[in-house]
């Protein structure tokens, strides 16, 4: 068996970013968050944002999936819920210009 570095905050803020998103409009909000590259952009900025948590597990060789699974406390979640809003409107305002090449009317 060999050990993998997990992030365990990864996940809470892909599943952060999805909650949040679906309270906005799906344009331009949900469509220009559908881009891969900015939803990538979006994730990096609010992981630089928010304390990161990783645990070391021992993973099987053919499961590279591992099942580490973490809540965070309320008050880091509403701090996390806080970020990814301001991180949003920061990266549409930060790609304004390219992504008005992508979706019309942005």
């Amino acid at each position: 068996m060999s050990h993998a570095l997990i992030n365990l905050t990864l996940p809470i803020v892909i599943q952060e970013i999805d909650n949040v998103l679906n309270e906005y409009p799906e344009h331009p909000y949900q469509l220009a968050f559908s881009i891969h590259e900015l939803r990538q952009k979006l994730i990096a900025h609010i992981l630089s944002h928010v304390p990161n948590r990783y645990v070391v597990e021992e993973v099987e060789e053919s499961s590279r999936h591992p099942n580490v699974y973490y809540s965070f406390p309320l008050k880091e979640r509403l701090h996390l819920e806080t970020v990814v809003h301001g991180s949003i409107l920061h990266i549409l305002r930060e790609n304004a210009d390219w992504l008005s090449r992508y979706i019309p009317h942005i």
